[in-house]
């Protein structure tokens, strides 16, 4: 298999496990958030205390784009921002409970995907699928 093909491949398994993800967090989710909203909420749980500029980073976005993400999450009750006391100038980044709570339940929706897609793939075989995709990611990184 050549490399282009491998890429060529993930990128087409990617497009269709985003489309199915949308559409599952669209019909089952309580709130409406889009994937990359979901992916910073994830963000600022994992750390609390984000810098915009780290998320920025983190993300390959710009910190514009970041902010409007930031802002929608504010707006619906799941993030706040707060002055940082270490330097005024730069604002902090938390989860609120709600915020939490909204991650747990996608979560779980992504989970049940997962174990739908997985359900009848041997677990010595996804096991051996996440160390290849491990090591893929390892090497794409030093590209």
């Amino acid at each position: 298999m050549s490399e282009e093909l491998l890429v060529t491949t993930i990128g087409k398994l990617r497009n269709r496990l985003h489309r199915i993800l949308k559409q599952r967090y669209a019909a089952e989710a309580d709130v409406k958030l889009t994937i990359e909203e979901f992916i910073l909420l994830n963000m600022i749980k994992a750390r609390t205390d984000q810098i915009l500029q780290n998320i920025a980073i983190a993300t390959g976005k710009n910190k514009s784009v970041v902010m409007r993400m930031i802002d929608s999450l504010e707006q619906k009750g799941l993030a706040k921002r707060t002055v940082n006391p270490e330097d005024r100038r730069e604002n902090l980044l938390s989860i609120t409970d709600r915020g939490s709570e909204v991650l747990h339940q996608y979560q779980q929706i992504e989970k049940k995907l997962s174990s739908e897609l997985l359900d009848s793939i041997p677990s010595q075989k996804v096991a051996h699928f996440f160390e290849v995709v491990e090591k893929i990611s390892k090497k794409a990184m030093n590209k």
